[in-house]
């Protein structure tokens, strides 16, 4: 068979051809004039015929869709970038030494003049190693395929640069008749559409250019959005280190194709395993909440259900509704249910019948023979039904696919959704599942409702989304419906004859998995379950307002700041929901800050918090107990302490310090300054820019300088310069006016690190975003080991960054009260304190309307207070619309009542608090007594979390100062 004469080019032609076409075009046509000598008249159909007596083939496309990204370990000994790389004799020991380190995929070049391969080394490793074995060749005759096929080859790589759409789609479709699966690589945008119209499975972007040889690892990164989730996309080329690989996993990549610095490492096991590593879905607690659950419905045979226990579904439906194309017979379930149980071991899924209109017989035989862990209604069947139901029920709520048009219509539909599943909920349905109606058969039509409507619902109640789901649109369903779990049926089965009953397709069945659980696991600022609050306590509008009315937070900035503040916004917009940004910072939090840090439960602090707090209750027979109720206190109080005090530095201001650098780099920015009070935001930048190579100034009050003196030598050995400010009182709020004053002048090369949620838009969303892993990792902490979310959650408030990084998390669960206690200082009454809440009124404060401290001509009134990080005038514009629409409740500690509970927490639990947290802790008796915030009871047992935002080095001149200040009664 003569080669295309488009591909055949003479050694004599070498250099004008790389001119005028690049490497690529060179080597193919080298390739091509080999092909030619080395079959010679040999036909296709000989060259099928041989290869069929080939091994079976190893399936690779399941082992790459199990979760996280899998390596591709590459064995060649050059290539036209890197030159001469490893003249390695043995390859097969160089491909067991891969596969002991946990590659997935062996990849071998064959390709003898510019890499030195050859097939006889793909036949070699064949024989060597139990993984799939992917022949990295230069495709341009249809007759090396059977040929790679024969040797042992289970995938092929095939160019898209090399060939037009029709002929790529034509080697992709002889490859799958031989047993090949196909790889298409793509080295440009343009070719990305040929590739995907091939109908391959796997899709590879390459992030070397084989035209000029440049190589931009981000390039996978960009493109990966362009490649069908329902299609394994794989990384190829360009990563150097391990760190690379993270970021494609945290891009959405499925395998990357790792080559020359595997052939260099001294130990390829060991260099293999940390590629591995890195490509494995990181262990993050705080994630846990943002997982849905997988529900894979109509399994109807042995080979369903193993799809469904491989992809660890979480949830198996098994169908008995009559009529219906997958319905059961009893028999059928309880033999598939049988089988689950047998082969689930610690992780078998729930079992769930689907009814439609059931009678008490067929519920009395699901109950009895197919021993269903759930029976779910999905017949529109009334509450009463489904409270009688004799096991777990779960109920479908029906939405239209098509909204209506009118905005008031809509509106009432979705009420009446949300009606209809709270009194499900009400009437004890375990789960609701929100799918859409009007089909043939009972139940659901496989398409979707409408996205705004589900959205709609799922913010008020705990919803699984169903109807019309597969892998390619399952993500996108998930980000954009706040669902806590998703459930297909139709969309993981091949198509089927007149007749055929319908079966799961494996691959369908763990992609389906996969990009659901990682839909949101990188995004924590996506929403993944019910905030039935008013939407802004949860986000800011367009224009950095918060609040029921919108009327706190904002922009109110000298003019010269604008354009910072609006090159902010876009930077933050773009990087708020990249999934790259968080997992590169989760890395650092973890390996560099120790996240996530400790939950402690504190049991002989807890008992003193209750022997205060029945100290402080107000005595039933006084009079102004007519007025203000007091409920009984709790007769056992569980208090757990999330301890930021662990991470280093300090306090929880290394995990916005960390991100604000990165942010940096993303600006383009080249210095950093910050502003600081009790100065640990000030060691955390510090600490921060010395790890990334930033220049760091610190603007810090002359006051707090002197109060926090360990702080700024701490400071100034991480390299940071620590600017005295002595204006006003010399404290916090002077700082923050002094670091706003540089930042004008030196705008086009700074950024300010604002340690707080507080400020002009976007700065209250940053912030708290980058510490709003305190809840998430508390919440799924407590969760592992009570089993249920707190009673209450509790943190000190100054600017906020320490409270709502606790508190976000809470805002959207009902159940949960949530309460700041503030720096009441010499004492509310005398006018000297910092409590912005209790004590302050709206007012614009360093570029935000908040609650501020100011006088009768809106003139600030300065915060008094000895703990440096609560002294400020302000708290931040989501704390104050909190407080405002009543969903915190607020309480105070003076300097005193701090020192107190301070001395209390170090004498009882061994651990010294920082001043400011001790605040929470004093606050707290007063909270459970009655005799701040609310008064309604409390659980018999009740459940406190407090944010412990760091330790007490930095405060010990404090008590010195109160040496006479004595720790609670009790307590010695």
């Amino acid at each position: 068979m003569t080669p295309p004469a488009a591909l055949v080019r003479t050694a004599s032609t070498r250099t004008a051809s790389r001119r005028r076409a690049g490497v690529l075009e060179e080597i193919a046509a080298r390739r091509a004039v080999d092909i030619a000598a080395e079959l010679g008249d040999a036909t296709y159909r000989d060259l099928a015929r041989a290869a069929a007596a080939a091994p079976a083939p190893r399936d690779a496309r399941l082992r790459l869709a199990r979760p996280g990204l899998h390596l591709i370990a590459e064995i060649k000994r050059s290539s036209p970038s890197a030159g001469a790389i490893d003249p390695i004799a043995d390859p097969a020991a160089q491909a067991r030494a891969y596969e002991a380190g946990g590659a997935s995929v062996i990849s071998v070049l064959c390709e003898p003049h510019w890499f030195g391969g050859s097939v006889a080394d793909l036949r070699a490793i064949r024989a060597s190693v139990a993984i799939p074995i992917l022949a990295k060749e230069f495709v341009v005759d249809p007759r090396q395929l059977p040929v790679l096929r024969a040797a042992g080859a289970d995938l092929v790589l095939l160019l898209a640069a090399l060939h037009p759409a029709r002929r790529l789609a034509d080697f992709a479709a002889r490859a799958r008749d031989l047993g090949l699966e196909p790889l298409v690589e793509v080295h440009a945008e343009r070719e990305l559409d040929a590739a995907l119209a091939t109908g391959a499975r796997l899709v590879g972007i390459n992030s070397r250019n084989l035209r000029t040889l440049e190589v931009d690892p981000d390039y996978p990164i960009r493109l990966r959005a362009r490649i069908p989730d329902d299609r394994i996309a794989i990384a190829e080329s360009g990563a150097r280190d391990p760190a690379t690989v993270a970021r494609w996993r945290a891009a959405g990549y499925d395998a990357a194709l790792v080559g020359e610095a595997l052939m260099r490492a001294m130990d390829p096991r060991a260099a293999a395993a940390a590629f591995v590593a890195a490509g494995a879905v990181p262990e993050d607690i705080g994630a846990a909440h943002r997982i849905p659950l997988v529900k894979i419905c109509g399994v109807v045979d042995d080979a369903g259900l193993d799809a469904a226990l491989a992809a660890n579904a979480d949830a198996i439906g098994l169908n008995f509704v009559a009529g219906t194309p997958r319905a059961l017979t009893i028999a059928e379930g309880a033999a598939l249910a049988r089988r689950a149980r047998a082969a689930g071991g610690a992780r078998t899924p729930t079992i769930v019948a689907i009814t439609a209109g059931a009678d008490d017989a067929l519920l009395a035989a699901l109950t009895a023979h197919v021993n269903v862990d759930a029976i779910q209604f999905a017949g529109g069947e009334p509450p009463a039904r489904v409270a009688a139901s004799p096991r777990p029920a779960w109920a479908v709520v029906h939405l239209p696919a098509q909204a209506p048009a009118d905005t008031a219509d809509r509106e009432r539909l979705a009420a009446a959704a949300v009606a209809r599943a709270r009194s499900l909920l009400d009437a004890g349905a375990r789960r609701i599942v929100l799918d859409t109606a009007g089909g043939p058969h009972a139940g659901g039509t496989g398409t979707r409702a409408d996205a705004s409507l589900a959205a709609a619902v799922a913010r008020e109640v705990p919803v699984v989304l169903a109807g019309g789901l597969n892998p390619a649109s399952v993500a996108g369903a998930l980000l954009a419906v706040p669902a806590v779990g998703v459930d297909v049926a139709s969309g993981v089965e091949p198509p089927r004859g007149p007749g055929e009953r319908p079966r799961k397709d494996p691959l369908a069945v763990a992609l389906f998995a996969k990009r659901a659980r990682a839909a949101r696991f990188d995004r924590p600022n996506v929403a993944s379950g019910p905030t039935p609050v008013h939407p802004g306590l949860i986000e800011a509008d367009a224009r950095g307002h918060w609040g029921a009315e919108r009327d706190f937070g904002g922009r109110f900035v000298p003019e010269t700041l604008v354009g910072a503040l609006e090159q902010l916004e876009a930077a933050y917009a773009a990087l708020r929901h990249d999934p790259v940004f968080w997992a590169e910072l989760r890395e650092l939090l973890a390996r560099y800050a120790g996240r996530p840090t400790a939950l402690y439960r504190a049991d002989r602090l807890a008992a003193a918090v209750l022997a205060e707090a029945a100290r402080l209750r107000v005595p039933a027979g006084r009079r102004a107990v007519a007025r203000r109720p007091v409920a009984p206190l709790p007769t056992r109080l569980r208090l757990y302490l999330k301890r930021e005090d662990l991470a280093h530095t300090g306090a929880h201001k290394i995990n916005n310090a960390l991100g604000q650098a990165l942010l940096t780099h993303r600006l383009g920015k080249t210095r950093v300054i910050a502003e600081t009070g009790a100065g640990q935001h000030g060691v955390a930048t510090a600490t921060a820019c010395a790890l990334l190579g930033l220049p760091c100034v610190v603007f810090m009050g002359e006051e707090d300088i002197r109060r926090q003196a360990p702080n700024v030598l701490r400071m100034r050995a991480l390299g940071a310069e620590v600017r005295s400010v002595t204006s006003g009182t010399a404290t916090l709020k002077d700082a923050v006016n002094e670091a706003m004053r540089d930042w004008v002048t030196n705008v086009a090369t700074t950024h300010y690190v604002l340690g707080s949620a507080m400020g002009p838009h976007p700065y209250p969303t940053i912030v708290r975003d980058l510490q709003r892993r305190i809840g998430d990792e508390a919440a799924a902490q407590l969760l592992a080991v009570e089993g249920r979310l707190p009673d209450l959650a509790l943190a000190c408030v100054g600017g906020g960054s320490n409270a709502i990084g606790l508190l976000s998390r809470f805002i959207g669960e009902p159940s949960v009260r949530l309460a700041v206690a503030e720096a009441a200082g010499d004492g509310i009454e005398t006018g000297r304190h910092a409590a912005a809440i209790l004590g302050g009124s709206p007012g614009i404060l360093h570029g935000s309307r908040s609650l501020m401290l100011q006088d009768r001509d809106g003139q600030v009134v300065e915060a008094v207070s000895a703990s440096a990080g609560l002294d400020y005038p302000g708290v931040g514009p989501q704390l104050a619309a909190l407080a405002e629409a009543r969903r915190i409740a607020v309480a105070s500690a003076t300097d005193r009542e701090a020192v107190a509970a301070m001395k209390a927490v170090t004498l009882t639990e061994g651990i010294l608090p920082a001043l400011e947290t001790a605040h929470a802790i004093a606050a707290l008796p007063k909270l459970l007594a009655g005799r701040e915030g609310s008064t309604a009871a409390w659980p018999d047992e009740t459940l406190v979390l407090i944010g412990f935002s760091g330790r007490g080095d930095k405060d010990l001149a404090a008590l010195e100062r109160f040496a006479d200040v004595e720790p609670w009664e009790g307590v010695r």
